[in-house]
C-alpha cells in the first residue's frame, strides 16, 4: 500500500472514528455481561470472539499465513478449492480460516489444507489489531461480502493486502448498506481488490463507494467447489432401481408444498422415493411430526437400518453433510428457501451433479445462477405444488428429457468454472 494511503488510514475518517468510538462504548457497557454470556449458549466460543488465539493459530505467527474469512457453512465450504489452490501455488504459506458462526467453524475444520481455524474476533480495533500483530498474515481474503471496518482498516494500516473474493451483494443487503454508505466508502478504501461474482454484484459494490479500478468480476467460488465432487452418483441403500426426487434445504411452509406435490407421484409412480432435507437440523423433529401427522410411510435417514423399505414413500434426511453426495442419483431436485420468500439457497449443487433443478420465484440470493439455469433449460421455476407436481411427473415419465435437462444444468456450471484461475490471479497481483 502506498505511503500516502497508509497515512490516510492512520488518520482515519469521521465515520471510522465514530465506528471505533461506538465499538469502545459497546465493549465497556457489555463487560459486566461477560460472566453471564460465558455460561449461556450465546457465549459458545466467547474467548475466541474476544481475541484469544487458539494454540494452532498462534503456531502460525511469523509464517505469513493466508487469513481467509467465511461467514458460515456455505462460505466455508466454498473455500475448499481456493485453499487447495493457494497451497499448491504458495506451498510455504499456511492457511488460517476464521468464521462468524460456530457451525461454520466446524465445517472449516474439515477442509483439507487448512492449518488453523477460529471464530472471528469481534470487530473492535484493539482485538483485531492484536490478532494481526501476532499473525502478520500475507493477505486477508474475505469470502463473499462480510464488511468488518475495524479489521479492514487495521489490515490497511499494517500494510496487509485485503481482498474480497467471490464477492456478493444482494439487493436486500445493498438497501441496508446504503444507510451506512459514508462508513462503507471509507472502509472500501482499505480493500486492495474486489473479486465479485457477477456484473450486478460489481455494480452494487461500486454504488456503495468502491473505486472502479479495484473492482473485478471473477465469478463464484461455489462453481469451483462443485465440479470435482459431482462426478459420482450415490444412492441410499434400498433405493437402487427406484426413481428418487429430492427436496433440498426446505424452509417452514415448503414441506407442505413438497408433500402435496409428491402425493401425485405416489399414484403415478408408486415406487418413487422423496428425500426430504430441511435446511436446519433444529427443524428435523418438526418435519418428522408433519410426516407422522399425514399418515405417510416414512423413515429417518439416521435409523434406516438395512436400508429404505419397499413401502417407504419419504426419507427424512436428518444426516449432516450427506445431501450433496445424493443429488447425482436423483431424477430431479427442488431447492428450498424459494417458495417461502427467503431469497433461495444453493441451486448450483444439483446443477453440477447433472440433475434437473427447480425452485420457487424467490431467488434473490442466487439470482444470477437461477436465471442462467432457466435460460439454458437446466432449471425451472415452480410457484406452487401443482407446478412442482407437473414438472416432477414429466421428468419421471421421460428419462431422456430428465437427462437432457440435467446436462444443460451441468453445462451452466462448467462455463463458470474459471473462477479459481481468475481469483488466484487477483491474489497474486495483490501480494507484496
Amino acid at each position: 500500500m502506498p505511503e500516502a494511503r497508509s497515512g490516510e488510514m492512520r488518520a482515519g475518517s469521521v465515520s471510522m472514528r465514530l465506528y471505533d468510538a461506538l465499538g469502545r462504548a459497546v465493549a465497556i457497557l457489555g463487560r459486566p455481561l461477560l460472566p453471564l454470556l460465558a455460561v449461556s449458549r450465546v457465549g459458545a466460543g466467547l474467548s475466541e470472539r474476544l481475541g484469544e488465539l487458539p494454540p494452532a493459530v498462534r503456531a502460525l505467527a511469523g509464517r505469513r499465513p493466508f487469513w481467509l474469512h467465511a461467514a458460515s457453512v456455505g462460505e466455508a465450504l466454498a473455500c475448499g478449492p481456493l485453499v487447495t489452490a493457494l497451497r499448491e501455488r504458495w506451498p510455504d504459506l499456511p492457511v488460517m480460516l476464521t468464521t462468524t458462526s460456530l457451525t461454520g467453524r466446524e465445517a472449516a475444520r474439515r477442509l483439507p489444507g487448512v492449518d488453523a481455524v477460529m471464530l472471528l474476533p469481534l470487530d473492535l480495533r484493539p482485538l483485531v489489531t492484536a490478532a494481526l500483530r501476532v499473525l502478520r498474515p500475507g493477505a486477508l481474503l474475505i469470502v463473499e461480502t462480510e464488511i468488518w471496518p475495524a479489521l479492514l482498516r487495521a489490515a490497511a494500516e499494517a500494510g496487509i493486502p485485503a481482498m474480497v473474493v467471490s464477492g456478493r451483494v444482494s439487493e436486500r443487503a445493498s438497501r441496508r448498506y446504503r444507510l451506512i454508505r459514508p462508513l462503507l466508502r471509507d472502509t472500501f478504501r482499505c480493500v486492495t481488490a474486489f473479486g465479485m461474482q457477477t456484473e450486478t454484484d460489481a455494480e452494487r459494490v461500486l454504488a456503495l463507494g468502491a473505486e472502479r479500478v479495484r473492482v473485478h468480476i471473477t465469478g463464484s467460488l461455489k462453481y469451483a467447489r462443485l465440479l470435482p465432487s459431482a462426478t459420482g452418483r450415490r444412492s441410499l441403500p434400498g433405493t437402487a432401481g427406484r426413481p428418487v426426487v429430492v427436496a433440498a434445504s426446505t424452509q417452514p411452509g415448503e414441506e407442505e408444498v413438497v408433500l402435496e406435490a409428491h402425493a401425485a407421484l405416489a399414484v403415478e409412480q408408486p415406487d418413487c422415493v422423496l428425500l426430504l432435507a430441511p435446511r436446519r437440523p433444529e427443524r428435523f423433529a418438526e418435519v418428522a411430526a408433519l410426516l407422522q401427522g399425514r399418515g405417510l410411510c416414512w423413515q429417518r435417514r439416521s435409523s434406516l437400518g438395512e436400508g429404505v423399505e419397499a413401502r417407504t414413500q419419504v426419507v427424512l434426511l436428518d444426516s449432516l453433510g450427506e445431501l450433496p453426495t445424493l443429488l447425482g442419483g436423483a431424477r430431479a431436485v427442488f431447492v428450498g428457501g424459494t417458495i417461502s420468500p427467503l431469497g433461495g439457497h444453493n441451486v448450483l449443487e444439483p446443477a453440477a451433479a447433472g440433475t434437473p433443478v427447480c425452485f420457487g420465484p424467490h431467488t434473490e440470493n442466487v439470482a444470477e445462477a437461477a436465471a442462467s439455469l432457466v435460460a439454458a433449460g437446466g432449471g425451472a421455476v415452480v410457484r406452487n405444488a401443482n407446478e412442482l407436481q407437473a414438472l416432477w411427473l414429466r421428468l419421471l415419465a421421460d428419462p431422456d428429457a430428465a437427462r437432457a435437462m440435467g446436462a444443460a444444468a451441468r453445462r451452466v456450471v462448467e462455463a463458470r468454472a474459471r473462477v479459481l484461475v481468475d481469483t488466484l490471479a487477483l491474489v497474486e497481483r495483490a501480494l507484496p
